[in-house]
């Protein structure tokens, strides 16, 4: 497991690992350059259909989006539930990040909820066992939207650091 900690961090890594230019690796997932270029820096979190794209690569998406379970495609199997990310439940995670940082009256960068929507994927896989239990999905994601607006509101102003 990588200990690279965001999203572009642990694609860099994949693409120089493979000794590829950028747009040799936008290439070989089927992206653009900018698309790949705006990956790498961070901003925004990939979409899900972007993320299944890395499979091209043998690289498991799941480990891209979370850097957690096992980094090749291969190994994650198709029962696995790093195997495959659910576009709708990133966009939805990213979605409950976007409305507490609204909620705090605060303007965060774009990697800072592609961070914690990445934050939000992993204590979600720890606390649901089928990510197709929907009912149990919704539960846990408004327990994590609690937990992490209450994370924000007992930051320390000024400090840039959010209490964890």
């Amino acid at each position: 497991m990588s200990d690279e900690t965001t999203i572009g961090a642990r694609a860099k890594e994949i693409r120089q690992e493979a000794r590829l230019s950028q747009q040799e690796m936008a290439d070989a997932i089927g992206l653009s350059l900018r698309a790949w270029q705006k990956i790498e820096r961070n901003e925004g979190v990939p979409s899900g259909e972007t993320l299944l794209q890395f499979k091209k690569v043998g690289v498991n998406p799941g480990w891209v989006l979370t850097g957690s379970g096992p980094r090749s495609a291969s190994a994650a199997g198709e029962d696995n539930a790093f195997a495959q990310v659910d576009p709708v439940l990133l966009q939805r995670l990213g979605d409950t990040v976007q409305a507490v940082f609204v909620e705090c009256k605060q303007t965060p960068p774009q990697r800072a909820i592609t961070f914690e929507a990445g934050q939000l994927y992993n204590d979600l896989l720890n606390r649901v066992k089928d990510l197709r239990d929907t009912g149990m999905v919704t539960a846990a994601i408004e327990v994590l939207r609690r937990e992490f607006k209450d994370r924000l509101t007992a930051a320390q102003p000024g400090t840039g650091k959010r209490s964890g």
